[in-house]
């Protein structure tokens, strides 16, 4: 080896080790406590794939935040709450900030992601639906505007049925009326999310069908974002880098522990243990946020009509990758900036 080659695989080899070590000092800064105590409204929902978020104040406490939890009874609450102010932070519909771009809000930014699955499809124990196509002529019970609404009509069209022809009624209030409409024999099915299949389910009376809405090439199967208020984030920049951190350590937490995260969200949500297992049995969290499926559903939302105008151009600048790569050292596109 010359000299001259020796010198080239020397600095090569510091270079990597410099970089080593500076991405490792940046992961050790991002974990330290503020200097001064900051305070921050958390937005909750009982929804099975959002109740690890119970842990984040007791996570986001090492690092000198002090979240409030708030407790609303639907997405489009929480959604009108952090567009306000009256949140700083939330988790909602992967729809939410597309549906306040069609209404001229700018004021809230997708962070991380949540994970896939939690939403489903119930029908009477023995009525299953084996394909698409029999679905003509049944009774489908919906809540339109919802996620799962979402990924029903989706799929609906990407199997090559019209939506308008299909016997759909909207069904207004929480979960429970799906259930009951489905028991009462005033739809066949319900297009809704967990808990309430799993209520059918281990009650006895429902089963989920061979069809399944969460696999969709417009929607896929993505639950809900983490986001944050744009005014408390531009204020705040360094709390939100912790608060995403410590948003990382609590979706691992509850994957590595299933049984303790189906124990938080029995308690919370009030629900018998194996109700609240099944709820999270098909549910994978993960904090990757898949930009071009939002940008497809923003599509899908304006030539439905849900929306005005078309948001899909504009959407990148709602969402910030910045704070999910550096908690986890993985690059946008790793993250789902193409996905």
């Amino acid at each position: 080896m010359t000299a001259r080659l020796r010198i080239a695989v020397l600095s090569l080899a510091l270079i990597g080790a410099l970089t080593a070590a500076s991405s490792v000092a940046a992961q050790d800064a991002i974990r330290t406590p503020l200097p001064a105590p900051v305070k921050a409204k958390l937005g909750m929902l009982n929804v099975p794939a959002l109740s690890p978020l119970w842990l984040l104040p007791e996570y986001a406490a090492k690092y000198n935040i002090q979240m409030e939890p708030v407790m609303f009874q639907r997405f489009a609450d929480a959604r009108t709450a952090l567009a306000s102010g009256d949140l700083d932070i939330t988790a909602f519909g992967p729809q939410d900030i597309s549906l306040g771009l069609g209404q001229g809000v700018k004021s809230m930014v997708g962070v991380a992601g949540v994970g896939s699955g939690n939403d489903c499809l119930a029908v009477r124990k023995g009525d299953d639906i084996k394909d698409w196509k029999s679905l003509q002529g049944k009774t489908i019970g919906v809540g339109a505007g919802s996620i799962s609404w979402l990924k029903f009509a989706a799929s609906v069209q990407e199997n090559g049925l019209d939506y308008g022809k299909l016997k759909i009624i909207n069904i207004m209030g929480g979960g429970t009326n799906y259930l009951k409409a489905l028991q009462g024999k005033e739809i066949d099915m319900a297009v809704v999310w967990h808990p309430f299949c799993a209520q059918g389910i281990v009650d006895g009376y429902a089963q989920y069908p061979t069809i399944s809405h969460n696999q969709s090439r417009t929607v896929g199967g993505l639950i809900s974002i983490l986001a944050v208020n744009r005014g408390f984030m531009e204020k705040n920049r360094d709390a939100v880098q912790r608060l995403v951190v410590a948003y990382v350590d609590v979706l691992k937490f509850a994957q590595t522990n299933p049984q303790r995260w189906a124990k938080i969200y029995a308690e919370k949500a009030g629900l018998p243990e194996p109700v609240a297992a099944e709820s999270i049995r098909l549910t994978k969290l993960d904090a990757t946020l898949p930009l071009e499926s939002i940008k497809r559903m923003s599509k899908f939302l304006s030539d439905n009509g849900v929306i005005a105008r078309d948001v899909s151009g504009e959407i990148a600048q709602s969402y910030n990758y910045d704070f999910l790569s550096r908690a986890t050292g993985k690059t946008p596109a790793e993250l789902g900036l193409n996905q």
